[in-house]
């Protein structure tokens, strides 16, 4: 462990202790906020008939009960001055806005812009909420907390409260709630069975390593609790598989260049782990026991949940362990993809007083034995640590809130080739005797301080910060093969990703404001700086690559340059008119920059599998230009008592787009891709869902996908060739691009990537309108045929499927806090792949999981 990783793990050490002792200090103070309190009368239905009587159940010193006793005089009947009270509030706006939300806006009856209702655990009957010393958490908080006991986590970040209620963008939440109900593993798992995630396409690589695509883009500016997380290697490791989806509040993606506070970026995904919680009666604790089996490949889940606090401080702590082994295509073929992982987070928080608190996260992720079907490597061990420190003043000197977020995230692991299960997949790697190992090193620090002046629920808020982003990484890519023809030996050779960095500061700001008539305006800016620059020892770059003959890191990216530094900026408006109480739509319009990556920069011929040909080795280029994209959405949803619908499309110019030449390669079995920037490329889409019925038990629903993406200037003004010893690579202008590789392609092409048109049609049935005790929903995944395909690239095209799910839940009567899910993916058992899978040329062909029974249960107490 490094002495910094030391440092912050003794920061949570001491933090943890303060917390404690101070629970201790204010144990007994009296959390009854009596002066806002207004009893009329305790009705003999109370304790039976929860539904029917929300209010403020608190446990007083003996005086004030009392005092409140002589006040309601004959109300109480025989109660004790030292049992433990409910009380009504008279409040018809409240309990009108209760019972608006229970019905209209619950997790089960979602209503925010272009949001689909999402399949999850039935909402746990409607508990009395604590009387609140501190300021009230929000509606959503008191009724649905996260274990339906846990009411008093709030999401304590103005900022993200922004972008939640933010519906002129048409963001996408997903909550992490859904997971048990739908046995997702990781957070990409959980947005691919999602409804809610209608922008986002996830590619399956493994049971636990999903790779989520925000309208089929491939890499973007990712957030968790703030952190800025980047995939360690691109065809391996991705920046949410490293989370389990059980261990998330929700998920909220912007599907556009529409937010300044996450760095230069297109598409932004920020996901929040669950919090500390706070109790204003008293100490509390509180557990859950979690499991779940999926039959295809045999697959385990054991969790376990803790979770305490008082009125000032709280802590939870989750640890998961997974463990599965191969599964069963449609066929019934054994696909090799087992794996092993262990994960653990912690929250501690304190509420510090004068409206000032901090939380400190942590996660640890240990993974062994993941095996990637249609990919060479395999990994090893993973390991994943993740630190954050969120620090916010509610009552700053200067302005109305100031929020600080501080964090530090590494990802390391190695891996090998030599797996014999996956040899039939790649009989080349066999035929030049190859054998290779890779280790990845990738960290990545900052903060983000932003202070806000107003209120955008009341008037206008805006807000102005600066952050930070630094990000290193490192790749190795050993290996040894004999040449084909005269088997000459290689031995010992490297591909890499030289050891690199990038830092990255900014200032941000943003705009909210509630216009006249129904009309919302929000904006916002960030103007950044961004230096990449090569720190690996020059000496161990002299001799990179597979060649006969080894080539200079210089040779084969074709220049001496490594250091990049680049300004950008984006901007941002949008504007929402809500015309009715059930009709809204919003207009919106953004330009935001991207950096290259540093694969995409630096990349020495390492065999990363980024497009569905297969063996891909790519090689970077320092001297790539940044990404720009203008983007339009328009959108519309009408949420009414027989029907809920929502639409948007968007479309998007991308200039100086980052796509991938074909190069020549004299093993013709293998694809040689370099990074090039094509002057033009556009993206434009829609999605869409219906529900019918949604207030009814029986509601059928349909929800649709669609991206177009097109290179306008596939030809190029140059042409590349491969570098070798003696020979640098060379941009030979005034060819097409891809000359070289002898493969003609079209003035334009289809980006490569890109999934087809993608409709769900189902219905859900369940008991309850409200409160269900359980729901049964049955979905046809309907994905069209692809031939838009890149053929310059080699992609092919894919022809359609259908794949049927059956899902349940259902929570006993005898004991609320259990729930069980039962369910069967593919229950049809069809063959099938999608399009951005594997596909080998001579080899056993990769195809998806056949029939998958599966069945959990979630135990809270």
């Amino acid at each position: 462990m490094s002495s910094f990783s030391r440092q912050i793990v003794c920061v949570g050490i001491a933090a943890a202790t303060w917390i404690v002792l101070g629970s201790l200090e204010s144990s007994w103070q009296s959390v009854f906020a009596q002066e806002f309190l207004v009893v009329t009368e305790l009705p003999s239905s109370v304790e039976s008939d929860r539904d029917r009587n929300l209010g403020v159940t608190a446990r007083m010193p003996d005086p004030v009960e009392a005092d409140i006793v002589d006040i309601a005089t004959g109300t109480l009947g025989d109660c004790s001055p030292t049992e433990r009270f409910r009380y009504a509030i008279p409040d018809d706006e409240l309990n009108a806005e209760i019972d608006h939300f229970r019905r209209e806006t619950s997790p089960i009856r979602q209503a925010s812009m272009l949001q689909p209702t999402p399949f999850g655990k039935p909402v746990v009957p409607v508990l009395e909420p604590v009387a609140q010393a501190n300021p009230a958490t929000s509606l959503t908080s008191q009724l649905f907390g996260p274990s339906g006991m846990d009411r008093s986590v709030i999401d304590r970040s103005v900022l993200r409260q922004a972008r939640l209620g933010v519906a002129s963008f048409s963001t996408d939440v997903v909550r992490g709630e859904e997971a048990a109900a739908v046995v997702s593993t990781d957070l990409g798992s959980l947005l691919r069975k999602s409804p809610g995630g209608l922008s986002v396409k996830t590619q399956r690589r493994t049971p636990i390593v999903n790779d989520s695509r925000v309208r089929s883009s491939r890499v973007g500016a990712l957030a968790a609790s703030g952190s800025h997380w980047v995939p360690a290697r691109e065809d391996l490791d991705t920046a949410l598989n490293k989370i389990d989806s059980r261990l998330v509040n929700d998920v909220i993606i912007i599907p556009g260049p529409y937010s300044s506070v996450y760095g230069p970026g297109f598409h932004f995904i920020d996901f929040e782990l669950l919090q500390s919680p706070r109790y204003s009666g008293g100490n509390e604790i509180h557990g859950q026991t979690s499991f779940d089996h999926q039959s295809n490949g045999n697959q385990w889940l054991a969790q376990q949940s803790l979770w305490a606090g008082g009125e000032d401080w709280g802590m939870r702590g989750n640890y998961s362990h997974r463990l599965g082994s191969d599964y069963h295509d449609g066929n019934g073929v054994n696909v090799p993809s087992s794996y092993e992982s262990r994960e653990f987070t912690l929250a501690l928080g304190r509420d510090l007083g004068d409206d000032r608190s901090i939380e400190f996260s942590l996660l640890r992720l240990d993974q062994t034995d993941v095996e990637f079907p249609g990919y060479v490597f395999d990994i090893d061990y993973l390991v994943t640590d993740g630190y954050e420190v969120a620090y916010i003043d509610s009552s700053p000197d200067v302005g109305d809130r100031v929020e600080t977020e501080v964090w530090y995230n590494r990802t390391r692991f190695q891996g090998n080739a030599q797996n014999v299960a996956k040899r039939p997949q790649f009989p080349f790697l066999n035929l030049i005797r190859y054998i290779g190992f890779t280790d990845v090193d990738s960290m990545s620090t900052g903060y983000r301080r932003g202070r806000t002046w107003g209120d955008a629920d009341v008037d206008a808020s805006w807000t102005l910060g600066h952050d930070l982003r630094f990000v290193k990484q490192e790749l190795n890519e050993i290996s040894d093969a004999v040449t084909l023809g005269i088997p000459f030996p290689l031995s010992d050779r490297n591909s890499p990703i030289p050891r690199s960095f990038a830092v990255n500061p900014g200032l941000f700001t943003e705009y909210n404001e509630r216009l006249f008539d129904g009309y919302t305006f929000k904006a916002g800016a960030r103007v950044d700086y961004v230096q990449t620059d090569i720190t690996a020892d020059p000496d161990d770059l002299a001799e990179v690559g597979l060649d006969l003959f080894p080539a200079s890191y210089q040779e084969i990216v074709g220049t001496s340059i490594s250091q990049t530094d680049r300004v950008m900026w984006s901007m941002y408006g949008s504007l929402t008119r809500k015309h009715s109480e059930s009709l809204t739509t919003s207009a919106s319009l953004g330009y935001g920059q991207r950096a290259p990556t540093l694969t995409e920069l630096y990349a020495a011929q390492p065999f990363l599998l980024v497009l569905q040909n297969g063996l891909n080795n790519v090689t970077g280029d320092p001297t790539l230009k940044q990404e720009k994209l203008l983007q339009a959405d328009l959108s519309l949803d009408y949420d009414g008592n027989m029907m809920r619908f929502g639409a948007r499309g968007f479309h998007g110019w991308a200039f100086d787009y980052i796509t991938f030449e074909n190069t020549r390669n004299l093993l013709n079995q293998q694809v040689s891709l370099r990074y090039v920037n094509t002057s033009l490329a556009t993206l434009a889409g829609f999605e869409s869902f219906l529900e019918m019925f949604p207030k009814e038990r029986f509601s059928p629903f349909v929800t649709m996908r669609y991206v177009d993406g097109r290179d306008r200037t596939r030809n190029g003004d140059f042409a590349t060739t491969n570098g070798a010893q003696g020979t640098a690579s060379t941009k030979v202008a005034g060819l097409k691009r891809g000359f070289f590789s002898g493969i003609a392609g079209g003035d334009s092409e289809p980006l490569p990537g890109i999934s087809p048109l993608e409709t769900r049609i189902g219905a859900r049935l369940r008991d309850e309108t409200t409160d269900p005790n359980w729901n049964i929903e049955i979905a046809a995944r309907i994905v069209d045929n692809q031939d838009r395909v890149a053929t310059s690239l080699l992609e092919n095209k894919t022809p359609g499927f259908t794949v049927y799910d059956l899902r349940g839940t259902y929570r006993t009567r005898f004991n609320r806090n259990l729930l069980l899910v039962f369910g069967a993916e593919n229950f049809t058992d069809k063959t099938y792949r999608e399009h951005l899978d594997f596909r080998s040329q001579n080899g056993v062909s990769v195809f998806q999981p056949g029939v998958n029974f599966y069945f959990g249960a979630d135990l809270t107490y």
